[in-house]
């Protein structure tokens, strides 16, 4: 049978088990408002009893226990949790990050403001009726050059701000390369991500391979995963080994599977397709060992996609087609005033509009500015027409009501990704909230396991101090 001393054996790993248990505790604690922290619990064994009954040994009652030890330090984690989480950060910043561009794009046209396009076009329009009342004033035929210049000028700087925004989203390079913008500064953060993943990667299969817990570097990469899934729609794949964690991962992102492990030095990138050319081209997404990932122009309306890298190109490719809409108000009132100063067919007078928006030369004519009065007032009276002629045979409307559509267009699209917005962060902050009743750390809990653990630290070396007082007797107290 064990000897007295078996006594201390077992108040040692009571003091240990508990001490260890104290110090997880304290970790909790210390770490409960740190972001990306997963609550970390002792998990009590007894050990292996003393002794296995034979034929040879002694009669006893039982197997005698022998104590306790901490068997694994483990992670409070629901792995199920956050594969749900990451869709809805890829669909929560698929919609936020349209919604801060879109904003912009919104304060650009200055709407219902009296300084706006809308208000310059209709007197734009009344300047040429005055003219049509009296048309060889100089003065009159002067107020309409300033009106056209005033017309031009604003209509360009709407453009210009425009295109200020949509460069801010990307700019085009020497292509297929893209030069900066929100777009390639979030793939630069997407490549980093994706080095520290690596890292840590490594590092953690390490450490299972010598039988240990990477509890903090697993919450690290967790973090670093959570993050990356806003760039895009991310799903992690756990390997194992006859069931047991490796601490290896795959991940598929965009739909291609990218592997962590060996080290592939993989890097994302962003390429414009050259067809038709560096603003309409398509935006593609390429990593450096599997090519184009994924064309993300093409795939900007689905939504089952989501993530901001998407969101941004979305946001692209709605102010491409704001811009076009508002150079083809600018070239059909070009050319419809074109249209009239030469109906019927006269010599000498010049285009009041020159260029386009597209071509950044939209203004009104040189000579015209220089001299107003080769305005041709008896024309006046068609070109003021012009206002409740429809802008062609395919668009029933006038430039007014163009304009009208345009900017109903804008705050539309601003107000639906809004609230689009609104309710996915809504999900995204349930998801998480439940994933953190989980997982999170509990103060009050926290300082009740640590009574708990305290009452039993000191029940062991309660025990210790008795076996010693049985030790002292047996050794200096019997005669």
């Amino acid at each position: 049978m064990p000897g007295t001393f078996f006594g201390l054996e077992i108040g040692r790993r009571g003091l240990q088990t508990h001490q260890r248990a104290l110090d997880v505790t304290g970790h909790n604690l210390a770490n409960a408002s740190t972001e990306g922290y997963t609550r970390q619990e002792a998990v009590f064994t007894q050990t292996d009893p003393y002794t296995a009954p034979d034929l040879n040994s002694p009669a006893t009652p039982g197997q005698l226990g022998s104590g306790i030890t901490t068997s694994i330090i483990r992670r409070i984690r629901d792995e199920y949790m956050d594969p749900q989480l990451r869709r809805s950060n890829s669909d929560r910043y698929y919609w936020e990050d349209q919604i801060s561009i879109l904003k912009r794009v919104e304060a650009s046209f200055a709407e219902p403001a009296s300084s706006g396009i809308n208000d310059q076009l209709v007197e734009f329009f009344k300047g040429w009726q005055n003219l049509n009342n009296n048309p060889q004033d100089p003065g009159v035929k002067a107020s309409v050059k300033e009106m056209g210049v005033q017309l031009a000028s604003l209509m360009t700087y709407t453009y210009n701000q425009l295109n200020d925004i949509q460069e801010s989203i990307i700019k085009p390079g020497t292509l297929p390369a893209v030069e900066s913008g929100q777009l390639k500064d979030q793939v630069a953060r997407a490549n980093d991500l994706f080095t520290q993943i690596q890292n840590l990667t490594s590092d953690i299969m390490k450490i299972y391979r010598v039988g240990q817990q990477p509890n903090d570097l697993m919450d690290k990469r967790d973090l670093l995963l959570d993050e990356l899934s806003k760039f895009g729609p991310l799903t992690v794949t756990h390997k194992t080994d006859n069931g047991k964690p490796t601490g290896e991962i795959t991940m598929t992102l965009f739909g291609a599977t990218i592997t962590t492990v060996p080290r592939l030095n993989t890097t994302f990138s962003l390429r414009i397709n050259n067809d038709p050319g560096p603003e309409n081209g398509h935006l593609e997404l390429h990593e450096s060992n599997l090519g184009k990932m994924v064309n993300l122009t093409a795939q900007v309306d689905n939504t089952a996609m989501g993530g901001s890298l998407l969101g941004l190109e979305k946001a692209r490719q709605s102010i491409i087609g704001f811009k076009g809409n508002l150079d083809n108000m600018a070239v059909n009132l070009r050319d419809k005033i074109r249209e009239k100063n030469s109906t019927p067919p006269a010599a000498g007078i010049p285009d009041f509009f020159m260029g386009s928006l597209a071509t950044g030369n939209f203004a009104v004519n040189n000579a015209v500015v220089s001299d107003p009065n080769i305005i041709e007032g008896t024309k006046a009276s068609k070109i003021a027409g012009i206002r409740h002629e429809n802008m062609d045979l395919s668009r029933n409307y006038t430039i007014e009501q163009s304009y009208g559509l345009l900017t109903a267009d804008v705050g539309n699209k601003a107000r639906g990704t809004d609230g689009m917005a609104a309710n996915q962060q809504a999900i995204q902050e349930q998801m998480y909230n439940l994933r953190e009743s989980v997982s999170g750390v509990s103060v009050d809990e926290e300082l009740s396991k640590m009574v708990q653990f305290q009452y039993g630290y000191q029940a062991s070396a309660r025990v210790v101090s008795m076996v010693d007082d049985l030790l002292d007797v047996l050794i200096n107290r019997m005669t």
